[in-house]
């Protein structure tokens, strides 16, 4: 019984944490979802890429928070931790034009 215990609280703690879950192109639309977002310092936020890929997150002002890689599978997903309190504005850059923008708020 002790190792069921153990071997449940493992994969517990073992589990990625993150304030939220943002979809990319949610509903094979150009959006992120929900693309505004408030979350306290030191949470990540994690995007998920839905449909009509190729997406990324391009943070504003905040090369280091960026992840200009392009997830092209549907499925395929990053988290981006936001440690300093502050706005801040992100897109995805191959459907900037197109409207797909977003805003964080953290506290």
């Amino acid at each position: 019984m002790k190792f069921l215990f153990a071997l449940l609280a493992t994969l517990f703690f073992a589990l990625p944490a993150w304030a939220v879950d943002v979809q990319m192109g949610n509903n094979g639309q150009l959006v992120f979802e929900p693309n505004e977002i408030s979350i306290s310092a030191g949470d990540s936020i994690h995007f998920i890429n839905n449909v009509l890929p190729p997406h990324n997150v391009v943070v504003d002002g905040h090369p280091e928070l960026s992840h200009k890689g392009l997830a092209v599978a549907p499925g395929e997903s990053f988290d981006i931790s936001f440690d300093t309190p502050g706005d801040y504005t992100f897109w995805c850059d191959p459907h900037k034009g197109a409207g797909m923008i977003g805003h964080i708020h953290v506290s």
